[in-house]
């Protein structure tokens, strides 16, 4: 080998200083590219985060509503045994009055039955009547 000049050093130096410049650059351009997607990434996760945050709110609210909604149904179904039971004692109080109604009128039957049988005991059948016979003339 011979003796390198030093312009022929110093364009070789330059020369793999330009590849490593240019090597740099595309690594220093994939790590911007690298870090242009993950801040897009992390754009997007934030976003789907406070997405998801919206929708589990919701779902508290929905599940808010329907436990409402269960007091309610079971205020509903307590009012409305309530009446069933008001409707029942209502028909339980028409049937005893009817009973004691009907019971006092029941007596009055009876006793006038018993007051029509005893009449017609007591009332003989008409013995038919004799007619006067005439007294001869005289």
């Amino acid at each position: 080998m011979g003796a390198i000049s030093r312009e022929e050093f110093n364009a070789r130096i330059e020369t793999i200083e330009t590849r490593m410049d240019a090597r740099l650059d595309a690594v220093s351009m994939k790590i911007d590219g690298f870090l242009s997607v993950q801040g897009e990434r992390d754009k997007t996760q934030v976003e789907r985060d406070r997405r998801y945050d919206l929708i589990t709110q919701e779902m508290r609210r929905i599940a808010d509503g329907a436990q409402d909604a269960a007091r309610q149904g079971a205020t509903v179904k307590a009012n409305v045994w309530a009446a069933t039971a008001v409707q029942l004692l209502g028909i339980v109080a028409i049937v005893v009055g009817a009973y004691y109604a009907n019971q006092a009128n029941m007596y009055v039957a009876i006793q006038t039955t018993f007051a029509a049988v005893q009449a017609g005991k007591d009332a003989h059948t008409p013995k038919p009547s004799v007619l006067p016979t005439p007294l001869p003339p005289q």
